[in-house]
């Protein structure tokens, strides 16, 4: 007698966990090798762990949402004021002297009222004071976030509160004075990168410094996908971290730059969603639901590999077993081995 297998019902929880057994689910080379198709598989495959880290990041890093406030507009003080400076001596002087078509006509243009927009100067400080609390969560958040995804991309179980709280109790002090110099670093770049594009037809040294800074700024954003992973991966010290992260920019090019034009497409079509006026509710919530974890995901997909390739395989076998028993202490030299490896 042939026994049916019972469809299940299509649901959320379904949707976001698929059956282990379903052809899509199984390991297969192409996840296995962390190639292109493998990282569609895999990121639908674990899309709800995937999910789950924006939400860390976004409630992680909430000190954001007061910058966003100092730029909508919501602590500004409004006020109807004249639309030309001069209405106020145009109206005196019309007191004092009769009125005629030619005074009208000006007094009415001159008079038109405008909303004025002045920072609340209090609030101002207060939100400003707020929003710099994002450099004691981004480093620490990013360390959580980072370890969540790395074992999307290992394929290993993952237990979302313990694994991203007992991350962040772990790493904290590095992940802290990472996150520091990360936004530091970050904003620096950007900061020169749009003062040499302002000025960048006045002279021919601007132009030197605007390409000089985005050349770096790419660098940097290679740089990034291994700096967390790097941290909660091994037991190094920060400039170590730092230095081995701007050494795999250049090993892992080619991945690096496969990440680098997907994370700018996702930030394109979340662009262009808010620019259609018909989607920009999409767009504006795309952010807060994928964003941020699957433009993470994109990264550390690809530095995976590359840190697996010099910094773990060369101390273990096929199995997972150490070569020998000096192996377990050859992560504290990684940095002086990595380094042989790209002379050589």
């Amino acid at each position: 007698m042939e026994i049916k297998k019972k469809k299940k019902k299509f649901n959320l929880y379904n949707m976001l966990n698929p059956e282990l057994d379903r052809k899509d689910a199984k390991k297969d080379g192409d996840v296995e090798k962390l190639n292109f198709v493998g990282f569609f598989k895999l990121a639908g495959r674990r899309i709800s762990t995937i999910l789950s880290a924006n939400i860390f990041f976004v409630l992680g890093n909430f000190p954001a949402f007061f910058i966003l406030v100092i730029f909508s507009g919501l602590i500004n003080d409004h006020s109807i004021v004249p639309q030309s400076l001069s209405f106020s001596n145009l109206y005196g002087a019309m007191q004092m002297t009769s009125n005629s078509p030619l005074s009208a006509v000006l007094q009415g243009v001159s008079g038109t009222p405008v909303t004025e927009n002045e920072y609340n100067l209090p609030l101002l400080i207060l939100f400003i004071c707020l929003s710099c609390l994002v450099f004691l969560t981004f480093g620490v958040v990013n360390c959580g976030c980072a370890h969540l995804l790395r074992s999307v991309v290992r394929q290993e179980p993952v237990f979302l509160m313990q694994d991203f709280f007992g991350t962040i109790k772990k790493n904290w002090k590095q992940g802290l004075v990472l996150g520091i110099f990360d936004l530091l670093f970050f904003g620096l770049i950007v900061y020169d990168i749009w003062a040499f594009y302002l000025n960048y037809a006045y002279s021919f040294f601007f132009s030197i410094g605007f390409f000089l800074s985005l050349g770096i700024f790419v660098l940097y954003l290679f740089a990034r996908m291994y700096m967390y992973m790097l941290t909660i991966t091994f037991d190094l010290k920060l400039y170590k971290i730092i230095k081995n992260s701007f050494i795999f920019a250049f090993l892992g090019f080619k991945r690096n730059i496969l990440a680098l034009i997907g994370q700018i497409g996702l930030i394109a079509i979340v662009v262009a969603l808010i620019m259609t006026g018909a989607l920009m509710a999409l767009g504006a919530v795309l952010p807060l639901v994928i964003l941020f974890a699957l433009g993470l995901f994109m990264g550390y997909y690809a530095a995976y590999k590359v840190i697996k390739k010099y910094m773990i395989d060369p101390y273990y076998d096929e199995n997972g077993n150490p070569i020998d028993p000096e192996a377990e202490d050859c992560q504290e030299e990684d940095e002086e081995e990595l380094e042989e490896g790209v002379e050589a």
